[in-house]
Formats: C-alpha cells, sequence, structure tokens
C-alpha cells in the first residue's frame, strides 16, 4: 500500500489516534505571530494549524493526503474563507511551492515517511527553495518503540479512544527491518475494520545533520524532546536516544 493510500484509510481514525496530542504546540506557536508565513507539512487534519492560525500567522498547511485536508478545511472553514489558511495537496518530493515562507514546520515525524536517501534529498531541497534565507525549518524526528524498548518488538498493544459517537479499539506492533520500522495497525470501530501497514525510517542526529547540510541548510542544531533551550550543534558522538527536534535555517553557507 502506498503513502496515498495508506492515508486514505487513516484519515477517519486520525483525530482519535493523535489529535489530543500537544506537547509540540508550545515549539510551534513561538515562531509564529501576526502576519507571519508559515508552511506546515504533514498538516494532517489541522491538529497544529489551528493553535499557529490563533497566534494571527498567515499559514499554508500541505499534506500528500486529499482526505486528511478535507477534514482539516471542515474544521478550519473560517480561516479559510477570510484567507489566513490555503490547504494544498503537494508532494514535497516532486516539486517545490513557488511562494516564500519565512518558517516551515514539518511536523509529527513526517519526514521519517520518506524511506530512501534520495526521497529524502530531494524532499529537503525543495523545503529550502521555498524558506526565506534567514527562515528556519524545524523537523520533529521520531525514535523507533522497538529501539527504546527491544522487548516490545512484534508484540501486540492494545488501547481504546471513546469519542466521535463510539469506542475506538486500536491494536499495533511495531518491529525493526534495518532502519526501517514497520508499524502495523488494526482499528475497530463498531461494525468497521481496518488494517492499516506504515512504514518510518530511523533517522539519527548525525544523519538528518548531514542531510540538511547536503541540501544547503545552515546552523543545524538538535534538541531531545520539543524544547529550544537545548538546541545544540550535533556532536560526532552524540547519541541518539529518544525522539528530537532538528532545526536549520535556509541560509546558504
Amino acid at each position: 500500500m502506498n503513502s496515498r493510500e495508506t492515508y486514505t484509510k487513516f484519515a477517519r481514525y486520525y483525530d482519535l489516534y493523535a489529535g489530543s496530542f500537544s506537547a509540540d504546540l508550545p515549539l510551534y506557536r513561538s515562531f509564529c505571530g501576526p502576519g507571519s508565513r508559515i508552511l506546515e507539512i504533514g498538516c494532517g487534519t489541522g491538529r497544529v494549524l489551528r493553535p499557529v492560525l490563533e497566534t494571527g500567522a498567515r499559514v499554508t498547511g500541505v499534506d500528500i493526503s486529499e482526505e486528511m485536508l478535507a477534514f482539516a478545511g471542515e474544521k478550519l472553514a473560517d480561516y479559510l474563507e477570510c484567507g489566513q489558511l490555503v490547504l494544498i495537496n503537494h508532494d514535497f518530493r516532486a516539486l517545490s511551492l513557488a511562494e516564500s515562507f519565512d518558517h516551515v514546520f514539518v511536523s509529527f515525524y513526517t519526514f521519517n515517511y520518506l524511506l530512501t536517501e534520495d526521497e529524502q534529498a530531494r524532499f529537503l531541497c525543495n523545503v529550502r527553495k521555498c524558506l526565506a534565507p534567514h527562515g528556519t525549518l524545524l523537523l520533529d524526528l521520531f525514535y523507533p518503540h522497538p529501539l527504546a524498548r527491544p522487548e516490545s518488538a512484534d508484540q501486540w498493544t492494545e488501547s481504546f479512544t471513546t469519542g466521535g459517537g463510539g469506542t475506538l479499539v486500536l491494536r499495533q506492533k511495531r518491529r525493526m527491518s534495518g532502519a526501517v520500522e514497520e508499524r502495523v495497525q488494526i482499528y475497530e470501530k463498531g461494525d468497521i475494520r481496518d488494517e492499516i501497514v506504515t512504514n518510518r525510517r530511523y533517522v539519527t542526529k548525525q544523519e538528518a545533520d548531514a542531510l540538511l547540510t547536503s541540501a544547503g541548510f545552515a546552523e543545524v542544531r538538535v534538541a531531545n524532546g520539543y524544547g529550544l533551550d537545548d538546541l545544540h550543534p550535533v556532536g560526532a558522538t552524540e547519541s541518539t536516544g529518544s525522539s528530537f527536534i532538528c532545526a536549520a535555517t535556509g541560509m546558504v553557507k
């Protein structure tokens, strides 16, 4: 199943699965203000878009899933109507956008869904083309559960979420194949049952630094979690033991 087909199915569950996650929102809001031009890549159904729009920023949300964008458009119709928000079905692996943005957010592990170095390189080169020279790119990069907790690999877990007129049951398991995590999720709600398989490529801090530098970004820094206070250049022997934020500027060195 390709990524577009996967997110056609995932769109109906996205808000119940990830809609309440908010740990990253203060980080993104800190880069925004009235009139700032913000691009979010992998905007999904609008979890990050709304709090960013509330700062007065002018926002473009991009996703490869038309279904995700349709949900976002319904929830954020007022911002669309007044022109503060634009939603675009677009794939940065293929080409850039003509507009220039003050800051670009690649949120909630979107970058990890690029499975080859070629995809990653083309994506970053196209992102840099539409980032203002002194603007900031923020990448949110994941650390796989099977690496954090090896005993959990290939083991099923089950969770329940109530909302939207019923209870969603989610069973999932994960395993590593080289640098790629395969995640199998089974969603059940009433009489509906969907199995969704996604793959995400683990990227270390040093690999992220090299990819960004090769794409023409400068001042690459990393921080564990979502705190700006800990942003620092990547050390040659620095370990990657958790999810992390990677920040870079569009200015060529």
